[in-house]
């Protein structure tokens, strides 16, 4: 099973980085011109100005890179076993609920705000729709973030008591 969890992050974080990667740089290099059907906006003729698009690129960047962190604290959970200690399992848990809160936060702050920012130099936005719902389904990793982050403070305590006992015997 650990093979499988292990292979499935390594094959997501690769195709989301090729996948967003490919989208934004290739916007900027004017290869294509599917920004546009990424946020359901009718195609426009022309892309959206560069500095829209590094903004786009850096905040995706900033939500992946979260997502490596989550994926990067459940690796070494993986990793340690049942012979891993509480105060290691504590740490990779709360590296793991940050990563997932961080990527909620960035998935959220791309939905929001970078539909406003690619339309910016058009003439009109007649026939756009523009729709963000920070309850959609995506709220699943902050609420997993969220509880994996009281779990990591309880394991937390644990591995002091458990510690204060190995001291007193």
């Amino acid at each position: 099973m650990s093979f499988l969890a292990k292979a499935a992050m390594a094959l997501s974080m690769t195709y989301y980085l090729f996948i967003f990667g490919f989208l934004w740089i290739g916007q900027m290099l004017g290869l294509h011109n599917e920004i546009w059907d990424i946020f359901e906006f009718p195609i426009q003729p022309s892309s959206p100005p560069v500095w829209t698009l590094m903004i786009g690129l850096i905040l995706t960047l900033l939500a992946l890179l979260s997502l490596a962190g989550a994926f990067r604290g459940a690796w070494l959970i993986l990793n340690g076993g049942q012979g891993q200690d509480f105060r290691d399992l504590a740490r990779n848990l709360r590296r793991m609920a940050w990563g997932l809160i961080g990527f909620w936060i960035g998935y959220n702050i791309i939905s929001a705000v970078m539909p406003y920012l690619i339309v910016i130099g058009l003439d009109s936005t007649e026939g756009f729709e523009f729709g963000w719902d920070p309850l959609d389904l995506d709220i699943i990793f902050a609420i997993t973030g969220v509880v994996l982050l009281a779990i990591s403070q309880t394991l937390g305590r644990a591995w002091q008591a458990e510690d204060e006992n190995k001291h007193f015997l």
